[in-house]
């Protein structure tokens, strides 16, 4: 019994990691290539190797034949576990930041990404749809909208976000542009001074993707702001999903560390 159990169990971390793998190995096509597709897809090629007994045996043989190759075998086992131990508390947390409700008519402070020539980025055109849910649900909420203007980008990405949700309908008078941030702690920051000159609600709704919640509480607190924040979680395309999450398990630390 125990042993068809544990063949159960193989065989699901074997599926999960061919069809994580698939969606990290996806965006690559489109050009996206980062730590999340490299180190992401290394976990899942272990995980399948792992849970696939065959396989498991015959790497386990071939690196147990000596003593220095075993140490590595073991080495690299250790590290693997680690990390997905490690991945799996993180994106807990991911999961709990992007989990916490805003309260009624905050103010949304809407995070920039990049602008493509032909107008909002998929990441920011997500963003942008997650501020216009909220907006349209709390008509007394106004909201800030975050981001410079990049080398590469026809406009500033407030400006974008501007033009794109008065199109769909959002009064201008409740939108307010921050256009001089490049970075997450810049658009916070920024965005925390254009609400106290306003005299805005000082309770925010941080519109941006559901990896990206828990290091916007942590960049929050560096700065030591105070002030109830609930998540507005853009509508993120699943194929960058994976990628993306697994990337901020290594952007996380950093910003802790260094920043």
């Amino acid at each position: 019994m125990k042993k068809i159990i544990f063949t159960i169990i193989r065989s699901i971390l074997a599926i999960l990691a061919v069809i994580l793998a698939g969606f990290l190995v996806a965006p690559m096509g489109q050009g996206i290539i980062n730590i999340g597709n490299i180190a992401g897809t290394a976990l899942c090629v272990w995980i399948f190797c792992v849970s696939v007994a065959p396989i498991h045996r015959a790497i386990r043989s071939f690196f147990c034949r000596h003593k220095f190759t075993k140490f590595l075998y073991r080495f690299v086992n250790v590290c693997f576990i680690i990390f997905a131990v490690y991945g799996t508390v993180v994106t807990s947390l991911m999961t709990w930041a992007a989990l916490q409700t805003p309260t009624e008519n905050a103010t949304v402070v809407v995070l920039g990404a990049q602008v493509k020539p032909w107008g909002p980025s998929a990441v920011l055109s997500g963003r942008i749809s997650g501020a216009q849910r909220y907006l349209e649900e709390h008509e007394s909420a106004s909201a800030v909208l975050s981001g410079g203007q990049g080398s590469d980008e026809p406009t500033s990405e407030a400006q974008c976000m501007y033009d794109t949700l008065t199109k769909r309908g959002i009064d201008g008078n409740r939108l307010y542009m921050e256009d001089k941030s490049t970075n997450t702690t810049e658009n916070i920051k920024n965005s925390v001074q254009v609400i106290e000159e306003n005299n805005l609600n000082s309770d925010l709704a941080i519109a941006t993707d559901f990896y990206h919640q828990l290091r916007v509480r942590i960049i929050m607190n560096q700065l030591g702001i105070e002030e109830n924040v609930g998540a507005v979680n853009s509508d993120t395309s699943i194929l960058y999903l994976p990628v993306f999450t697994v990337r901020e398990w290594f952007a996380l630390p950093y910003q802790v560390l260094f920043r």
